[in-house]
C-alpha cells in the first residue's frame, strides 16, 4: 500500500512526497513493523518501507528520505521474481547482499539483513534520460555511535540512529524499446564506532570497522522478444576484512553471483517464469558448510495468473542446492525445498 502527494510548482517542476507501508495479513506482528534495528518496532511509524520527498524538474529527479537503492534496480532487472521467492535475492546468492560477516545490509543500520533494498538518509538523484541512458547518484551519510551502550529503552531509534555505515552508489542505465539494462557500482564505508541494537536495551558494534569498506559490482539486463523476456546478472562482493566481531572470521569477502531467467507470456492471462542462480564463495568459514567448496545452486520456477491489472494468484517453488541447512560444518550442508501459492493485490 502507497500514498502519492504531487504538487506542481510551475516551470515543469513538481514536489513529491510518497510513502510505502509494508505488511502481510498471514503474519501481521512479524511483517507489519518497522524492522530497521532489528526486529524493534518505531512507535507510531505508519509507512515502514519506500519513503522519500522529492522535486523532478528538467534537471532530473531527486529523492531524500528512504527511497529504493538503485542496487535494488539492478539485481531486479536481473530475473522476473522481483524481490520474491524464486529470484536468489539473499545473502547466500550474493544477489544485492553482503554474507553476515560484514555485517551491513539493505537498511544498513540492521547487520543482520543482507539484502540491499534502500538506504536510510539517503539522497538519490536521477538524471535526466537521453536516447533511453540515464544516470544515478545514491548518498547516505555516517555517523559515529557509539560501540557499547546500555540502556533501559527497547525501542529502536530512541538511542541510535538506524544507518551507521556511509553508502555512495553510482548506477547507469539503459531503457529503450525491447532492452532493459543497469550496471552498479556501490560502497559501504564502517562510520565511527558504529552500532546497532541487537538486544534489548544493548547497542552493539556493526562487523564493518571505523575505514573499511564492501564493495558490490552488479550488472543486470534483460530482453524482450514477443512473448519471451530473457534476463541475465552478475554480482560481485568485495570487502576489505571481514569486519566480524567474531575472531574466528579470518577471511576477506570476496564472492561472485551470475544468473540467467526467463519469463514466457503464454498469453493475456498467465505467465511462466524460471531463475537459475550460482554463487561462488571464498571464506572459509562459509565453505565448510558445502560440499563444493563455497558454491551454491538455485533455480526458481513459477507462475502468475492475471484476474485483473491489480489482481493475480501465484505459485513459486524454489530449490536451493548445496546451502548450509544446519547452521553447523557437520552436515550442515544439502538441499532446501521452498514452495508458495498466494493471491496479491497492489493498491
Amino acid at each position: 500500500m502507497f500514498f502519492t502527494v504531487v504538487e506542481d510548482l510551475g516551470g515543469g517542476t513538481t514536489a513529491k512526497f510518497f510513502g510505502e507501508a509494508d505488511f502481510a495479513p498471514s503474519k501481521p506482528a512479524l511483517q507489519n513493523a518497522s524492522t530497521t534495528n532489528n526486529g524493534f518496532n518505531y512507535s507510531g511509524a505508519f509507512f515502514n518501507a519506500e519513503q522519500y520527498i522529492g522535486l523532478t524538474g528538467s534537471l532530473g529527479d531527486l529523492k531524500i528520505g528512504t527511497p529504493n537503492s538503485p542496487a535494488l534496480t539492478a539485481g531486479t532487472t536481473s530475473q522476473p521474481f522481483g524481490t520474491g521467492l524464486g529470484g536468489g535475492y539473499s545473502d547466500t546468492f550474493g544477489r544485492l547482499g553482503a554474507n553476515a560477516n560484514v555485517g551491513i545490509s539493505g537498511y544498513a543500520g540492521q547487520a543482520t539483513t543482507a539484502r540491499i533494498i534502500r538506504n536510510e538518509r539517503a539522497a538519490v538523484y536521477t538524471t535526466p534520460t537521453y536516447s533511453g541512458v540515464s544516470a544515478q547518484l545514491e548518498l547516505t551519510g555516517k555517523n559515529s555511535n557509539a560501540e557499547v551502550v546500555t540502556t533501559t529503552s527497547t525501542t529502536s531509534g530512541t538511542n541510535v540512529t538506524g544507518n551507521n555505515n556511509g553508502v555512495v552508489g553510482l548506477a547507469l542505465k539503459y531503457n529503450q524499446g525491447p532492452l532493459n539494462a543497469i550496471v552498479y557500482h556501490g560502497e559501504v564505508t564502517g562510520g565511527g564506532a558504529s552500532g546497532t541494537i541487537t538486544s534489548a536495551g544493548v547497542l552493539t558494534k556493526n562487523g564493518i570497522l571505523q575505514g573499511t569498506k564492501v564493495k558490490y559490482d552488479i550488472f543486470g539486463a534483460n530482453y524482450t522478444m514477443g512473448d519471451v523476456t530473457g534476463y541475465v546478472g552478475y554480482t560481485k562482493t568485495k570487502s576489505d576484512q571481514t569486519a566480524t566481531p567474531s575472531a574466528s572470521i579470518t577471511d576477506a569477502e570476496d564472492s561472485t553471483s551470475t544468473n540467467y531467467a526467463v519469463k514466457y507470456a503464454v498469453n493475456g492471462k498467465i505467465d511462466v517464469m524460471f531463475n537459475r542462480v550460482s554463487r561462488k564463495h571464498n571464506i572459509a568459514e562459509v565453505t565448510a558448510y558445502y560440499t563444493n567448496g563455497g558454491n551454491a545452486t538455485l533455480t526458481g520456477l513459477g507462475a502468475d495468473y492475471k484476474f485483473s491489472k491489480r489482481t493475480n494468484a501465484y505459485v513459486r517453488y524454489e530449490k536451493a542446492g548445496n546451502v548450509n541447512t544446519l547452521g553447523t560444518a557437520a552436515n550442515g550442508y544439502g538441499d532446501v525445498k521452498i514452495m508458495a501459492v498466494g493471491l496479491r493485490h497492489q493498491f
